[in-house]
């Protein structure tokens, strides 16, 4: 599993979109175009970083569900 728990590329985004949104307002007071790409990327990284979670809860729980799920065989 590691030391994370496989949320990984979750950690990575989360500090990018981090170092993003920490840069966004130094940033657009040095250059005033930088605000749009700011705006655009900022919230994307931040909805990227909630799939990543989302789509590694979802593969945690069905794999656990795939050990925990037991069938009974009946036979005539």
């Amino acid at each position: 599993m590691g030391y994370v728990k496989n949320h990984l590329a979750t950690l990575v985004s989360g500090t990018f979109a981090l170092v993003l949104t920490g840069l966004w307002f130094p940033l657009t007071e040095y250059a005033g175009v930088l605000h749009l790409v700011f705006q655009m990327a900022v919230p994307i990284m931040w909805f990227m970083v909630f799939i990543c979670w989302i789509a590694q809860k979802a593969a945690d729980y069905n794999h656990d569900q795939s050990h925990t799920h037991d069938e009974k065989k009946t036979t005539n």
